[in-house]
């Protein structure tokens, strides 16, 4: 018979009556003007602790408290860990102008609330399941593996410390690290993730357990768009949108995002990607159909595309949830989600490219994710359908992110590895995936030969920014690269070998730079100045060096994170390793292109964080099972090649026919697009003249003026005006012609039709310059823009100069 209880108990008891007496003490020695009443009312709560506590020592042995030792029991101690800790952490950092005192006051009650919650779940836990150190045994080979991992990535540590490779900037592209967890959000995720992990250790009812499995996603849905969408669109004045400005005072697309935009647009008025290859096609689509439904309503456009890609921290629970438990799925999930929110917090305070932003770099996150999810599955079942799931995915991710190519090597090597070594099975298996790659992504490589003459996946002048790259200076100066001259391939080949030692060395410092940005996405130990207080934006000026506490905490994250691994290891095998594989191909990527940092690190670097909160998970499961939890309920295994006797064409069925067809389409939509609308500004030059002729303006007058060199009459959509006043405008380092800083009042727009056209209308006024609207312009050629003298609506006409005025 078990007699730990009986034994137990008075220890508990007494134990609670020792602490409550210490918080006595820190109360009576904080300092005061004399005894109030609310430090009595306190002390007097406290006694009650300490009086209880001493009583309850001595009589428990002649009570019945077996049956505190219950689920509900438990449940209530750690909501008071909750409680205790959240008023704890709201008193001191909710608003500490006002609220400090109290918090001074009330933590001696607080702490011991929550000392005492934590002893009780643990104490109760052991009463109902015992003390059961033997099980940790099964637990070995996860922390045999997961020590292998700790010592590789502390020797990948040492060698950045000492050889400063990943920390002391390249002349290439090199940024500052992306947007960092706050700590407060780290615990929270943390104990959330612990609830979940309690509920799985003490319910064994199935139906209980699905019923989660369904609320969990759906709530982890509900939370990042209420998060997400409660940030305002008005924070968003950064280098992708730019300050807000009238006439229009909405958050027009800038730089990159206002390039895919306008290419978009394009599709909507007929002259189809201004006759050019659109990079990332799939997302140039992507933003025609929302200006479908939505027109110019950008704040509309925002949210849409954020709901979309809400769905991001649901496929980490998934994959969490398949490589370990619904814990650490939940926890993954809540870490994206609170990371993503700090990132809309500081848009407006810094660079950053998150949900809110028209740039591809978290839909390939959310891609990359969600193809570690199908890669899993196939090589979990190893047929057909899956197969050609597997890679007509990968192919959609290519229309996403052309450097994604870097990820299928590593995708090979993990079939070789689930099938078994199995050569002849493996090459047919990656032989079907690339002929759904094929199918894929052969609609757009067509449509670009129509057009370049080449099999490409970009416009040959887009590779010119990895031209660049390869050379000792000049790095970003596109002029180097002429399309007609030159290849990229040659030139990366004949530089490498001609200097292998740069070469390399500037690969291995984008690849661990990246690794690192991803590292310091965890919280560092930083002044924190309350809730509502600016976010300390640390990881900003991060210069490559950590004080000792924070080496000490960034050497702790990385043992949790080889425990994570080791976890993996131990369920899935390599399998496990599906997202890391992907990261290190990704990095790769970054490094061979010569980039890295905050965006160019966003599509993968949450793996990091997705390992790490597996390792927090696994080390609390271990924990769990010291106090009796079940071991095989706790986590979910992946049962690899349980579900599927193995790969055969024979499987062949009318809905596999039926995959290749919908990924063939969807790979086909960027083409498809094309033609859909007619051409909206089709009119001649006689046409303009004579619809731009009025009372005001004879066509004679229009005439005289075109006959001047310089002189411009075009028709198009106009795009994004910004009203500035002198000397002001976009101070970026290469900033659009029609928004440079320039010594006089003006509206800066652009114009699309043909192609796309930078236009100034100087002016002091606020004008109704209509976004999206039909407009005529007649004005000057000036170097990079257009000086427009005259514009027109339709309805409304606008000068800035009167016609007589040469344009030289």
């Amino acid at each position: 018979m078990n007699r730990f209880p009986d034994r137990a108990w008075p220890w508990f008891f007494l134990a609670a009556a020792f602490e409550s007496l210490l918080a006595i003490i820190s109360l009576l020695l904080i300092p005061s003007e004399g005894l109030s009443m609310a430090r009595l009312a306190l002390l007097g709560v406290l006694f009650l602790f300490f009086a209880g506590g001493i009583y309850l020592g001595f009589r428990v042995r002649s009570l019945d408290l077996g049956s505190f030792a219950r689920p509900s029991f438990i449940y209530a101690a750690a909501l008071l860990v909750w409680t205790s800790g959240l008023a704890l952490f709201l008193l001191r950092y909710l608003n500490p102008e006002s609220l400090l005192p109290y918090h001074e006051r009330l933590s001696p009650l607080l702490w011991l609330l929550l000392l005492l919650g934590v002893q009780s779940v643990i104490f109760l836990s052991i009463i109902r399941n015992g003390f059961h150190p033997g099980e940790l045994i099964r637990q070995r080979q996860v922390y045999r593996a997961g020590l292998f991992a700790f010592a590789a990535l502390m020797v990948i540590l040492i060698f950045a410390a000492f050889t400063k490779i990943g920390i002391t900037p390249d002349t290439g592209y090199w940024g500052e690290p992306g947007v960092a967890i706050l700590g407060w959000q780290l615990i929270l995720s943390l104990f959330v993730g612990l609830v979940i992990l309690l509920h799985q250790a003490h319910v064994s009812d199935t139906s209980s357990s699905r019923l989660v499995d369904l609320i969990l996603p759906l709530g982890i849905y509900l939370v990042a768009c209420t998060l997400w969408l409660g940030v305002p669109f008005t924070v968003l004045e950064n280098s992708f949108y730019a300050p807000i400005t009238p006439p229009a005072n909405v958050p027009f697309p800038y730089s990159d995002a206002g390039f895919y935009d306008y290419l978009s647009q394009s599709l909507l008025i007929g002259t189809d990607y201004l006759h050019g290859i659109p990079p990332r096609p799939l997302y140039v689509v992507f933003l025609a159909a929302l200006h479908f439904l939505f027109g110019q309503n950008y704040p509309a456009m925002i949210a849409a595309q954020t709901v979309v890609l809400a769905i991001f921290p649901v496929v980490l629970y998934f994959l969490a949830k398949k490589l370990h438990s619904p814990a650490a799925g939940t926890m993954v999930a809540l870490l994206a989600i609170f990371r993503e929110q700090v990132g809309l917090w500081i848009s407006s305070n810094t660079r950053v490219a998150n949900s809110k932003v028209f740039t591809t770099d978290f839909p390939t996150a959310l891609g990359i994710a969600l193809l570690c999810l199908v890669v899993l599955w196939w090589l979990e079942r190893r047929d057909l359908k899956s197969t050609l799931a597997a890679g007509g995915a990968f192919g959609l991710l290519m229309l996403f992110r052309t450097q994604s190519l870097f990820i299928l090597p590593v995708i090979f090597l993990f079939a070789w590895a689930a099938y078994g070594n199995k050569m002849r099975e493996s090459f047919l298996a990656c032989l079907v995936f690339m002929l759904a790659v094929g199918v894929t992504v052969l609609p757009w490589l067509t449509h670009n030969y129509t057009i370049s003459g080449k099999f490409t996946f970009d416009d040959p002048r887009q590779v010119a920014i990895i031209y660049s790259q390869y050379s000792f200076d000049g790095n970003l100066d596109l002029s180097q690269f002429d399309p007609e001259k030159d290849n990229v391939g040659q030139r990366i080949i004949s530089f490498t070998l001609e200097n292998p030692g740069y070469v390399s060395r500037f690969i291995a410092a984008h690849f661990l730079n990246t690794e690192i940005g991803g590292l310091l996405v965890l919280p560092l130990i930083k002044g924190f100045d309350g809730l509502l207080a600016p976010v300390n934006m640390y990881w900003v000026g991060w210069d490559g060096s950590l004080e000792w506490y924070n080496l000490l905490l960034v050497i702790f994250y990385l043992f949790v994170i080889g425990v994570g691994l080791g976890a993996v290891w131990r369920r899935a095998g390599w399998l496990g390793l599906v997202p890391l594989g992907f990261n290190l191909a990704y990095a790769l990527a970054n490094g061979i292109s010569r980039f890295s940092s905050w965006r160019y690190n966003l599509p993968v670097d949450w793996v990091v964080y997705f390992y790490f909160a597996i390792g927090i998970i696994e080390l609390f499961h271990s924990l769990f099972i010291l106090f009796g939890a079940r071991h095989n309920h706790v986590t979910d295994n992946l049962l690899t090649g349980s579900l599927s006797s193995g790969f055969s064409l024979r499987d062949s069925r009318l809905v596999h026919l039926f995959l290749l067809l919908a990924f063939a389409v969807v790979g086909a939509l960027p083409w498809l697009a094309k033609g859909m609308v007619q051409p909206r500004y089709t009119a001649t030059p006689a046409q303009l003249l004579s619809r731009l002729a009025s009372d005001v303006h004879s066509e004679e007058e229009i005439k005289t003026f075109l006959q001047q060199p310089g002189a411009v009459l075009t028709e198009g959509r106009l795009l994004y005006p910004r009203l500035y006043r002198r000397d002001e405008g976009m101070v970026s380092a290469n900033p659009w012609p029609a928004y440079a800083v320039r010594g006089y009042a003006r509206i800066g727009f652009i114009l699309i039709n043909q192609s796309m056209e930078n236009a100034v209308f100087i002016t002091r006024d606020l004008l109704d310059f209509p976004q999206g609207g039909d407009a005529i312009l007649l004005g000057c050629h000036r170097e990079g823009y257009i000086e427009v003298r005259l514009i027109d609506f339709g309805e409304a006409f606008f000068q800035s100069a009167s016609l007589t005025q040469p344009c030289e």
